[in-house]
């Protein structure tokens, strides 16, 4: 193991990590396990890159030491950010899959053998599985995706401790945003507040980008700035992230200037009480479907049921484009009967859209304690109103 300052984590979490995932593959008979994604494999050996569009692998043997299998342009961010030793290069002119294959025969692991594979990943493509079926057809390939997912579903303190600086530097840029908006002010001008807020105080490029829209434009989903400017009597939507060690947190809040309408602050006022009701729901033991089924409560009661159309929240953690959620783990939704434990870590969304008139919502990152749960930010959540 190669120990650095430059680690993100201390070496006992990266050995923590390492220990429960192995744990999981002698649970599941494995002789090895494919790495592919690339939030799991900064979250196994602490690597970053946003290379990860070329091919990218971690070989975890049930014996020895893991195997990095990386784009030769790539290699030197191994040492820079991740405690693996032994490095397998990857070549432009290289079908990946291939070396792989070779890897797997250098370790002994051609034959007779159980391999954990990510089959719900977005990066183990059909290439590379019928690479495996047909150059080393005498092993078993297994559907392995769970083991990352499970063993990142519950953070540790050295987690947390990071996301808590990943949510000051979103307080810090929605504040911001709220004092650019005034009257006149254009999408583009306030989301460029947000992001250069973002940026001079540390943050990292984000899964996504802010989202930041003006007036009807706020019904458009994951859509950002816009020329279009704030009227006298208008509202501003904010949805922001930031990213630290790609750990992240992030918010949402709607603000109106002059005198919005009442349609407006009273889905405002449903959207806080939806928050509020998955936040009192929200412990050890309780279900997503439980804060989900709490929270839409509010909204169907207030008469925008119709509008809340989107899941109450997900889990939230490493993240890489095209998202900033980990909402393949474990999501807020109804359906979704997994009990909570400590340490589990969503954003949670609640909002209403109305198609060329409104998107209004307001959220919370939160971590799930041991006697219910505390949010991550400071800011406070309640109806604004700038005049």
């Amino acid at each position: 193991m190669i120990v650095h300052d430059r680690l993100a984590f201390s070496p006992e979490e990266y050995i923590r990590r390492y220990d429960v995932i192995r744990a999981a593959m002698e649970r599941h008979d494995l002789d090895a396990l494919l790495v592919r994604g690339p939030e799991n494999i900064t979250y196994f050996s602490g690597y970053e890159t946003p290379g990860y569009y070329k091919y990218h692998c971690v070989v975890v043997p049930k014996y020895g030491e893991p195997v990095f299998l990386l784009r030769d342009f790539e290699w030197i961010n191994s040492p820079e950010f991740a405690w693996s030793t032994k490095i397998a290069k990857v070549y432009d002119w290289d079908h990946p899959p291939s070396v792989t294959v070779n890897v797997l025969r250098q370790l002994g692991l051609d034959s007779g053998k159980r391999i954990g594979v990510e089959k719900h990943g977005f990066f183990y493509t059909v290439d590379e599985h019928e690479t495996l079926l047909a150059d080393l057809p005498d092993n078993t390939y297994v559907d392995a995706t769970e083991i990352l997912w499970d063993t990142r579903m519950v953070k540790s303190d050295e987690e947390i401790a990071v996301m808590r600086k990943s949510a000051h530097l979103v307080d810090l840029a929605m504040q911001a945003g709220w004092d650019a908006t005034r009257p006149g002010a254009s999408g583009d001008d306030i989301n460029a507040v947000v992001n250069k807020t973002l940026f001079e105080n540390g943050g990292e490029y984000m899964g996504l980008p802010p989202f930041v829209l003006a007036g009807e434009r706020s019904c458009l989903p994951h859509q950002t700035g816009g020329a279009n400017r704030l009227a006298d009597d208008d509202l501003m939507y904010f949805e922001i992230s930031a990213s630290k060690h790609r750990y992240t947190a992030a918010l949402m809040r709607t603000i109106f200037v002059g005198n919005p309408k009442d349609e407006w602050v009273r889905a405002a006022e449903a959207c806080i009480g939806a928050v509020e009701a998955a936040l009192e729901t929200i412990k050890p033991g309780a279900t997503p479907h439980e804060a989900d089924t709490a929270a839409r409560a509010v909204t169907r009661k207030a008469g925008f049921g119709d509008y809340h159309r989107n899941r109450l929240g997900y889990s939230i953690g490493v993240s890489y484009p095209p998202d900033w959620g980990e909402g393949e783990i474990i999501s807020l939704r109804q359906e979704e009967h997994r009990p909570l434990v400590p340490g589990m870590t969503f954003h949670m969304p609640p909002l209403c859209l109305k198609y060329r008139e409104f998107g209004i919502g307001f959220s919370e990152s939160i971590v799930v304690t041991e006697t219910g749960c505390e949010r991550f930010s400071n800011l406070s959540r309640e109806v604004v109103i700038k005049r």
